[in-house]
């Protein structure tokens, strides 16, 4: 998990959203069920690619590269369930992007004394660190834990594949240090530079151990 910068709301959003949320909450308030057309609303092809490149093509929070594997999930950092934060459901800030597995192990649940960390608002390296292919929180940071917890970020898939990318990464390093041409250890630092990069996957992790190598 990496600190993300919002960017510029969709314009289909600016335009609707107060007349899409009035709609749904018509019908919450009515004790009405809410229409699938209503509710997916939020669905739309330029609110996902704009959600996609603010977030590098990542899940907001394990940093897979989602479509890779499988579909990006639009996802509501306050649960837009009608019991939580209905009136949030087109809301920009409260949108994010992430992988199926992530986002049903958040689920709807929300904490308002101690919600997960949401990487728009907070930097993760404040509460997270990684050790190897490992995510770890830092003493007595109940925020990491349970987001740690909640999201299972060391599920074994995520280790195993965190694990691939930082072998390679780790063979790219050794190759630096044991090369003694200058143009080509120069061409292989430039490589090691684009690896770890926060548009990569699993960045946390490779920085990590560029910090520790390199």
């Amino acid at each position: 998990m990496i600190r993300i910068n919002k960017t510029a709301e969709p314009n289909i959003l600016t335009i609707n959203k107060a007349n899409w949320t009035a709609e749904l909450l018509g019908y919450i308030n009515r004790n009405e069920k809410v229409p699938s057309s209503v509710a997916s609303r939020y669905n739309q092809d330029d609110v996902k690619q704009t959600l996609r490149v603010e977030c590098k093509h990542k899940c907001m929070y394990c940093e897979s590269a989602v479509a890779h594997v499988s579909y990006e999930h639009i996802e509501h950092i306050k649960p837009k369930a009608k019991t939580k934060f209905p009136e949030l459901t087109y809301e920009w800030t409260n949108l994010g992007l992430a992988c199926p597995v992530c986002n049903m192990n958040k689920g709807d649940e929300y904490d308002v004394n101690l919600p997960i960390i949401n990487p728009y608002i907070e930097n993760p390296s404040d509460f997270i660190f990684a050790l190897g292919h490992f995510l770890y929180n830092k003493p007595a940071s109940a925020k990491a834990e349970l987001t740690r917890r909640q999201l299972k970020l060391n599920r074994p898939e995520l280790l195993e594949r965190r694990q691939e990318r930082l072998e390679s990464i780790i063979r790219l390093i050794n190759r630096y240090h044991a090369e003694t041409n200058p143009t080509l250890k120069n061409a292989i630092w430039t490589e090691i530079d684009v690896e770890v990069a926060d548009d990569k996957p699993y960045s946390l992790c490779a920085k990590s151990i560029y910090d520790a190598m390199m």
